[in-house]
């Protein structure tokens, strides 16, 4: 994947998990962590009102964390100094 389209994605995702912390009053890597952990099971009931909030939060930071590990790895493989005069290059 192309690194600007990464950024932009990385970006958008970031925007919407803004939109949760600021709901909740939580970080997403708290939240994250505590899906994981199985602290927030008493939430699974699909009843619960925010059941599908939870659900929506928790995927985003998955897809969230999977954009952030493909920039890293895009930023391995050479030089940053190289990246960003590869980047003021008029296409």
């Amino acid at each position: 994947m192309e690194r600007q389209r990464l950024i932009r994605e990385i970006h958008w995702i970031e925007w919407q998990l803004r939109g949760y912390e600021d709901k909740y009053s939580l970080l997403s890597r708290d939240f994250y962590r505590a899906m994981e952990s199985g602290q927030l099971s008493e939430f699974d009931d699909g009843e619960d009102p925010h059941f599908h909030d939870f659900l929506e939060w928790h995927a985003l930071y998955k897809v969230w964390l999977s954009r952030e590990r493909s920039y890293r790895e895009l930023l391995a493989q050479q030089p940053l100094p190289e990246q960003l005069r590869n980047a003021l290059v008029p296409a």
